[in-house]
């Protein structure tokens, strides 16, 4: 039997230190203490991050077991303790080493750090116009058997295109009778069209203002439908690039906490360095904290899961445990995950331990530590 200390927020604000008692991976007991310890550190929900690039200096398309590792090691650092390992719009090979290689990592159960627990293909399926950073040269129309072979290896939790593409439909039905989350992105939809894709297996919205049409009062686009249409949920980039901090706000108050997750859309250079980077065949600056094509275009983001759940905090005003519904409850329930995402008995021992500042000191995936921060002693 383990056993972890911690303070909780509670749901009203309030601070209370708890322990947690964990075996074979699972919370047995959630006890409280009378009294808070204020030297102890913040306990929260591992993070799980379902649109995920890279990090580290890896990315998802790299498609090798070390590439894997690392993105699972780097994004344990800060907090993330599940993610699905995104790729973009490459060719349908590439895609196919991906799924594949996928399908193996996680068979083999290596422990290595945050746990891989599927692959979100975001792309090939996607709207030209609406392609953000995606090379517009592998851009194909919606495939229902090339998108069977893909579903039916099992790794496939998440897909990310536009319902207006020839076949999308088709293609969103045959995910749906899999479990799969069937997102809009990368388009030029109206709400008409999500009405209507709606009822084929549509249920979510991908990096909300990102790669779609603009919220304007006639044509409302995905912002508008979403803020409308309860029957989907949506995620966004909380960086303080991708959104300003009024539309984050806007957003969290239109939308509410229990639809919205938080989502990093990190490539490569997340917890690693600026520099020039390769993101699916497109070469990407990065530079504070800024990811962009040579044409100024963002090129995805080196945010982390932690930071996105400061910021939200920030920038929309909302509780700490609204911001972890955010980033933990509201995922690992999008995605079925019906064991993570809460600290609860019976769930997965998949926590975050913050500072005081909200840093993460010490990442826990399934009772084991993955990641603890060295304390450097004061001379």
């Amino acid at each position: 039997m383990q056993r972890f200390e911690g303070n909780r927020v509670g749901p009203d604000g309030s601070i209370q230190t708890i322990v947690l008692e964990v075996n074979d991976g699972q919370i047995q007991s959630v006890k409280t203490y009378d009294q808070v310890d204020e030297t102890l550190p913040f306990i929260v929900p591992g993070f799980i991050d379902v649109h995920v690039h890279g990090g580290g200096g890896a990315d998802t398309m790299d498609a090798t077991n070390a590439a894997f590792s690392t993105i699972a090691q780097s994004h344990a650092k800060t907090g993330t303790t599940s993610l699905l390992l995104t790729t973009v719009t490459e060719s349908v090979d590439a895609i196919d080493k991906v799924v594949t290689l996928a399908q193996e990592f996680i068979a083999a159960g290596a422990e290595v750090g945050a746990g891989v627990i599927g692959v979100h293909l975001e792309g090939p399926f996607i709207h030209p116009e609406k392609r953000g950073a995606q090379r517009q040269d592998m851009i194909i129309d919606p495939d229902p058997v090339l998108a069977s072979r893909w579903f039916d290896s099992g790794v496939v939790k998440m897909i990310t295109m536009a319902p207006e593409r020839p076949h999308a439909l088709e293609v969103a039905r045959l995910a749906m009778e899999q479990g799969i989350v069937v997102a809009a992105g990368h388009t030029k939809v109206g709400s008409e069209g999500l009405y209507a894709a709606g009822k084929c297996g549509f249920s979510h919205i991908t990096h909300l203002c990102n790669a779609m049409d603009p919220f304007l009062h006639r044509n409302v686009g995905p912002v508008g439908h979403i803020i409308e249409d309860e029957g989907y949920t949506g995620d966004m980039i909380c960086d303080g690039i991708h959104l300003s901090a009024a539309m984050v706000k806007a957003l969290v108050r239109s939308i509410g906490t229990h639809r919205l997750m938080l989502i990093t859309d990190a490539m490569r250079a997340a917890n690693f360095r600026d520099g020039k980077y390769d993101l699916g065949g497109l070469q990407v600056s990065v530079e504070n904290g800024e990811c962009r094509l040579e044409d100024g275009t963002l090129a995805g983001s080196v945010l982390t899961m932690a930071r996105a759940y400061k910021m939200v905090q920030k920038l929309a005003g909302i509780t700490a445990r609204e911001a972890e519904q955010m980033a933990s409850t509201n995922p690992a329930r999008k995605i079925g995950l019906d064991k993570k995402g809460r600290i609860k008995v019976g769930y997965d021992a998949d926590l975050a331990f913050l500072d005081n500042a909200g840093d993460v000191i010490r990442t826990v995936v399934g009772g084991k530590i993955v990641f603890e921060k060295s304390i450097q002693a004061k001379s």
